[in-house]
């Protein structure tokens, strides 16, 4: 079994009733390929950065699962065929997905999940040579005779 993200791109024309109904739909091609859902990512309903078929709005949803190796061609056939669908896209993940409540976004907005850590820069870098790039050279030079002698 592969990790695989799947994201669809939802009419913002399905009503109340049809919208859980296609949701519902598309799990139930992703299970009858073989795979199981492992999370599931409801956006909801978001401004598109330019017209699909005539929309300026989509309804995000990514389904994070656990696929047989044939499995996303079989769900991809079948959105390709359904008309609700904007837009699709089947990724392999390399990495497998866990569920974790401390990853989770806590401002529905947001689409950082986790405070970003800054990298520190290495002492070797910041400190020490003051000099132009001609000492760097020289050191360079240094070495390479070194090895040719």
């Amino acid at each position: 079994m592969r990790n695989y993200e799947i994201a669809v791109i939802l009419s913002p024309d399905l009503d109340d009733k049809s919208l859980p109904d296609m949701k519902e739909t598309i799990k139930d091609w992703i299970s009858s390929s073989g795979g199981e859902i492992v999370l599931t990512d409801d956006r909801g309903q978001r401004k598109l950065a330019y017209l699909i078929k005539k929309k300026r709005e989509g309804y995000y949803i990514s389904w994070y699962a656990s696929l047989l190796p044939s499995g996303p061609s079989a769900i991809e056939q079948n959105m390709r065929l359904n008309e609700n669908i904007l837009r699709f896209m089947v990724i392999k993940s390399d990495v497998p997905v866990q569920v974790d409540e401390k990853s989770l976004p806590v401002d529905a907005d947001s689409n950082v999940a986790e405070p970003v850590v800054s990298i520190e820069t290495s002492e070797e870098i910041t400190e020490g040579n003051e000099g132009t790039d001609a000492s760097a050279d020289q050191s360079l030079d240094e070495k390479n005779e070194g090895e040719s002698g």
